[in-house]
């Protein structure tokens, strides 16, 4: 049929470039949650505000592009340890639990969208970080832009390196560590505040990364960090673990599926498709499923 010889190529590279980009919010996602057993709903704050700054520094203060960008970027991962340090660890030390820390994620996050809403205007906080030399590129008829390339190799290189610093630096040998029994890991002596501090920096810094390409691909919108943060706990929750290739493989599929989907459905149910892989995955694994139920009933007993 038509619509193959000519939708697929260029349906499989938007994939590509979308998958590789969820793969590293939910490896961001997945190294809070594993590690720290915080419900980061609040990441979308930090996706947000840094795209946010991104653009005020940039187009607004007249900062160079590639300092802006760093900034937004140093702006996010100190907004997910403040999180930690003054809303996530208070709440856990005064018995607050796991639903507590979650309604406080939700409340944070509903609070930081209106704040930009007030900030920028209802009617004009939608903000385009321009800048960028945008270049276009058709191979055998797939079109992609030069962000989109950057994009790509900006995602896999934060994969790679990552995985290098959890598996053969001391620091990330301690983040395992406190992953994987952080009882003992205080037995030990291992200063597991602040290691949540450090994984919140990371994953934090992560999410601001794809931000400002956001702003840069799209623009800069109130609500943008939330339908992402969704994204990023079903790639974190379908990849069983915190290899951050293994992750970012597991973006990288949901994101071919979304938008192959666009072979037979409309782009506006995409958001229905992500959600609709996870059931299905929940449902040919009865184990997960069970998993998945019995860490909501913590949440809401904790």
């Amino acid at each position: 049929m038509d619509f193959r010889g000519e939708l697929f190529p260029q349906l499989f590279t938007n994939g590509v470039i979308n998958g590789s980009w969820y793969g590293v919010l939910g490896l961001g996602f997945a190294l809070i949650l594993t590690v720290t057993g915080r419900f980061h709903l609040a990441y979308a704050v930090t996706y947000t505000l840094a795209a946010y700054v991104a653009v005020a520094l940039s187009q607004d203060v007249g900062i160079p592009l590639g300092i802006a960008f760093f900034l937004a970027v140093v702006v996010a991962s100190l907004s997910g340890v403040m999180t930690e340090g003054v809303v996530y660890r208070p709440l856990a030390a005064g018995g607050g639990g796991l639903l507590g820390i979650f309604i406080a994620s939700l409340g944070l996050t509903i609070v930081a969208e209106n704040l930009i809403r007030l900030t920028w205007g209802a009617g004009s906080a939608s903000r385009s970080l321009v800048g960028f030399p945008l270049r276009p590129f058709t191979v055998l008829g797939v079109t992609f832009t030069s962000l989109d390339m950057a994009a790509v190799f900006t995602a896999w290189f934060l994969v790679l390196a990552l995985a290098f610093f959890l598996s053969y630096t001391p620091w990330g040998r301690i983040v395992n560590a406190v992953r994987v029994n952080p009882e003992m890991a205080r037995v030990v002596g291992i200063n597991t505040e602040r290691v949540h501090w450090l994984v919140f920096a990371i994953g934090s810094a992560l999410a601001g990364v794809f931000a400002v390409y956001a702003a840069m691909r799209f623009a800069a919108v109130p609500d943008m960090g939330l339908q992402q943060t969704l994204i990023a706990f079903v790639v974190a929750f379908m990849a069983l673990g915190t290899r951050p290739v293994s992750v970012a493989l597991t973006g990288l599929a949901l994101g071919l599926v979304e938008s192959l989907s666009g072979l037979f459905l409309s782009a506006q149910w995409a958001p229905v498709v992500v959600f609709g892989v996870l059931f299905v995955y929940l449902a040919l694994r009865p184990v997960q499923l069970r998993l998945a139920l019995r860490q909501v009933q913590r949440l809401v007993t904790a």
